[in-house]
């Protein structure tokens, strides 16, 4: 019985508050009024000097970007064209070996024959004893001639 009393009195009450509406706000002073105003006109001072530093902002970081991205692009060609100079390089170096594996192949040939040539002229044969043709002709073409 006790729930049935306090259901019947919040209802009551309930009720009785949406019967009566509040009371209107009274209407704001003129000082209440300018001071609206102020904050709004403030409030949009404000913002156009945000947009105005954000636009201001926006167009150094764009530059600096630029010089970013002309750094980065300088950078990658100066390493290309090292890279480039490298692989010249190591293949003027390979080209100077094969030269150079060549004479000194030539040169172990040459003293091969000439150990030959030696050995048959110390054992009679008196045509081996000669220069060989090549020798009288890197000779004759010699401006220091014997």
């Amino acid at each position: 019985m006790r729930a049935a009393v306090i259901f019947v009195l919040a209802a009551a009450l309930s009720h009785a508050a949406y019967a009566h509406p509040a009371a209107a706000p009274p209407a704001p002073s003129d000082a209440a009024l300018a001071a609206r105003l102020a904050h709004d006109a403030e409030i949009a001072d404000q913002d156009r000097r945000s947009e105005a530093l954000n636009v201001e902002v926006n167009r150094k970081n764009a530059a600096v970007e630029a010089r970013n991205r002309a750094v980065r692009e300088a950078d990658a060609k100066a390493q290309a064209d090292y890279r480039a100079a490298l692989a010249a390089r190591e293949a003027e170096i390979a080209r100077i070996k094969a030269d150079a594996d060549k004479v000194q192949a030539d040169f172990a040939k040459a003293t091969a024959d000439w150990q030959v040539r030696v050995a048959a002229c110390k054992a009679g044969d008196v045509k081996s004893c000669e220069p060989p043709p090549a020798a009288l002709a890197a000779r004759s073409a010699s401006p220091l001639k014997n």
